[in-house]
């Protein structure tokens, strides 16, 4: 199977696991920070260990400066996490997403100098179709013009940048050490990092334990469900990582607001108290332009 279709996996989960933290955010913690879902989704990455070190038992066979890096592959990952979050509960998803198009950005300039990485002319004008395209899916122009939020924007620029380097440190390792172990040292990572939130911030350890003071059973399943959704579509992303350079893997994950828009059609038609999207004629002809841009960008770096 072509690296492409296996990093287009991603994006397919990230736009479920948004349409599930919104419908989180709004419902089950409005009045509550973003605490209780960073804690318990980066504790439920011990889970994750369990799996991985059953599956590659060596996972103790790496060099302390390499087990280092990777923890700090998992502490870059929460952090990114907790600026995409804050961005969330500011913003729609719809808004919020489009962001990550910076990734394969900073991704290839990382990529460029750590690895040494280039792509071909026909990949580049590919890349560029899929970012506009992604940007026409998702951006929303009004009487005012195109909004924007400037807090929004640092949040979500913070969060790709720490993606980016999240994707080409663990390939720098990966390829040396394998996928699987240096996949196991990221969970530590993450899991270290919800520990550390959990002793040390004291709003974030009230929330968590709220969550389950009041029983909020339906709350922590979405929670569970985000996570799951997150760390599946994150070692999608770092296993293509191996198979093609890190902006272009990255750069798959621009399809991420579509799948969020088609999810949202689906939801508004059938589901609308779960998601709502707007689907006048003007919206339609943005996303439907957007949309072949996309297809045409994906069908050139693919090749």
């Amino acid at each position: 199977m072509s690296w492409f279709f296996i990093a287009l996996w991603a994006p397919f989960l990230l736009a479920c696991a948004n349409h599930n933290d919104k419908f989180l955010l709004s419902r089950y913690l409005k009045q509550k920070s973003i605490g209780s879902i960073v804690i318990f989704s980066s504790l439920f990455s011990g889970v994750a260990i369990t799996i991985v070190s059953f599956i590659q038992p060596d996972v103790y066979e790496i060099s302390f400066v390499q087990g280092t890096a990777l923890v700090a592959t998992g502490i870059s990952s929460v952090c990114a996490a907790v600026c995409y979050l804050y961005a969330l509960d500011l913003d729609e998803a719809s808004f919020v997403t489009p962001f990550y198009q910076t990734v394969p950005i900073f991704a290839y300039f990382l990529g460029y100098f750590i690895l040494s990485e280039t792509i071909a002319l026909a990949q580049v004008l590919g890349s560029l179709a899929i970012i506009v395209g992604a940007l026409a899916l998702s951006f929303e122009f009004g009487r005012r013009g195109m909004r924007l939020k400037r807090n929004v924007v640092v949040l979500m620029l913070g969060a790709s940048f720490l993606s980016a380097v999240n994707g080409v440190v663990f390939k720098l390792i990966a390829v040396d050490k394998g996928f699987w172990v240096s996949l196991f040292w990221g969970f530590v990572g993450q899991t270290v990092t919800g520990l550390t939130f959990l002793v040390s911030v004291p709003s974030f350890r009230r929330d968590f334990l709220d969550l389950f003071k009041q029983s909020r059973v339906l709350a922590v399943a979405l929670i569970a469900l985000s996570k799951i959704l997150f760390s599946v579509s994150e070692a999608v992303t770092l296993y293509a990582t191996l198979l093609a350079p890190v902006a272009l893997v990255l750069l798959v994950n621009s399809f991420q607001p579509l799948f969020v828009f088609a999810f949202g059609i689906v939801l508004t038609l059938f589901f609308p108290r779960v998601a709502e999207e707007s689907l006048t004629r003007m919206k339609m002809l943005q996303k439907g332009l957007g949309t072949c841009l996309m297809l045409v960008g994906g069908y050139l770096i693919s090749r």
